[in-house]
């Protein structure tokens, strides 16, 4: 297979896990969350502020909720699959971190 061919060939970006044109890649292709999808117990969540000034983004936001607080620790967005919030090329597992 030729170099050529093998780079129209659809690859598997590591970032946002859709598959990619590599002839199509640029700078805003790849939309995806920089850190990962984690939570705790809302009762231990006390002093838990979000980077966002948002109000809906603030601990006032989970009082009165019981069980887990599951979020995206980049943006806190408590859906597993709300859309990314960092936006960048497309990465293969092939490619350099």
């Amino acid at each position: 297979m030729s170099a050529a061919s093998s780079s129209l060939q659809p690859r598997t970006c590591r970032k946002c896990k859709q598959p990619f044109n590599p002839a199509t890649n640029n700078d805003r292709a790849c939309q995806y969350h920089s850190a990962i999808f984690t939570g705790g117990e809302i009762s231990k969540a006390i002093g838990f502020c979000r980077a966002s000034a948002a109000p809906e983004d603030q601990l006032i936001s989970v009082f009165g909720r019981t069980g887990l607080l599951r979020f995206w620790d980049c943006c806190g967005a408590e859906d597993e699959n709300a859309p990314g919030c960092c936006y960048g090329r497309h990465l293969t597992y092939d490619d350099p971190e």
